[in-house]
């Protein structure tokens, strides 16, 4: 089990006392059902997965990112299928069965910060490879480190994509369709959280946008394009609920609007579960050592509620900082194991 070095400044700044503390005890701890292999990058490298279900659902993908090098795409086993040499992408989203062009088509798309771009991918409805889209590098004015991306598919049929620019958090809206070059996207919105922000999901159901500014909160926005910068708190990063840095964001629905938001905790390695409707906190988790190795210093995140071989309930993904055997990787955990230990239906 790791611990965290707590530092904590007092009246005079001349004085700090500094004193090792254990994870908390209102923690629950899940323990993983698999694990990825290590990406090949070295240091800190992989970052954010996103799930992809195939027609037979054994067949479904995991698209992880290693965000020095490209993108791994995994079975539900863990084992790599595929590599895309797509360079330094740092987080990845995926939406299936969207209308653009002609064709209806699964896509992927991700933060590119060697091209300062948002990258878009097509995934074989079939296979579940992965390959650029024509046309697929869409320049982003003005940004100079783009860090988090995600997908909404509105309810009019709509994609659009939002990326952050990593400080002070510039996010902009792009709306995404198909010509006969490939891919065309428009910038429709553009504003600023305000600091460090990464961590991105949108709710197609209700139209609304989640952001994590690392130190501060995470916000909910309005994901359509005439939404402006007005935001709602939704839970600070107050070293109780949240240390920071807050990072990867996933959605877990029911019903019409309600549901829960996972939010990963980075500083104490720890899992933040906040009800949609009221924001209340519903519970919180770690992944413990077991068969598979505890997840430590977690970044991006990715859960489904769709039923899975072995987990009709679900999964979660999550990056692991520190495999027990080097490197970095991603871990899955069984999404009815985490809802049953925090007392959700």
């Amino acid at each position: 089990m790791k611990f965290k070095l707590v530092c904590s400044a007092v009246l005079l700044p001349i004085l700090a006392a500094c004193e090792t503390t254990p994870p908390r005890a209102d923690v629950a701890q899940i323990q993983a059902f698999a694990e990825t292999e290590r990406v090949a990058s070295t240091g800190d490298a992989a970052d954010d997965p996103a799930l992809w279900i195939a027609p037979d659902p054994a067949e479904s993908r995991i698209v992880g990112t290693d965000k020095q090098a490209g993108l791994y795409v995994y079975d539900l086993a863990g084992n790599s299928v595929q590599f895309v040499a797509a360079g330094r992408v740092n987080n990845v989203d995926i939406r299936q069965g969207v209308a653009l062009g002609p064709q209806v088509r699964d896509l992927a798309v991700a933060s590119d910060r060697d091209n300062i771009a948002l990258a878009v991918f097509t995934i074989d409805a079939e296979s579940g490879e992965l390959a650029p889209a024509a046309n697929g590098l869409i320049p982003i004015e003005g940004f100079v480190d783009p860090y988090g991306a995600c997908l909404y598919h509105a309810a009019d049929g709509r994609l659009y994509a939002f990326v952050t620019d990593r400080d002070p958090g510039t996010v902009v809206q792009i709306a995404l369709g198909w010509d006969e070059a490939g891919v065309t996207g428009e910038e429709v919105r553009r504003f600023t959280v305000g600091s460090i922000t990464e961590g991105c999901v949108a709710d197609d159901r209700t139209g609304q946008l989640y952001l994590a500014e690392e130190m501060v909160s995470v916000w909910r926005y309005s994901a359509e394009p005439g939404g402006g910068d007005a935001r709602v708190a939704v839970i600070p990063v107050d070293g109780v609920h949240l240390t920071e840095d807050a990072e990867g964001l996933a959605l877990v629905e029911r019903g019409d609007t309600g549901g829960w938001l996972f939010i990963s905790s980075q500083g104490d390695s720890s899992y933040t579960v906040v009800d949609l409707q009221t924001f209340d906190v519903a519970g919180r988790f770690g992944i413990g050592g077991g068969a598979i190795d505890e997840v430590s210093g977690t970044d991006g995140i990715e859960v489904s509620a769709a039923a899975l071989p072995g987990h009709p309930r679900g999964i979660m993904m999550t990056q692991d900082d520190e495999d027990d055997e080097g490197g970095q990787n991603f871990k899955f955990v069984d999404l009815g194991a985490i809802l049953d230990a925090l007392g959700l239906e």
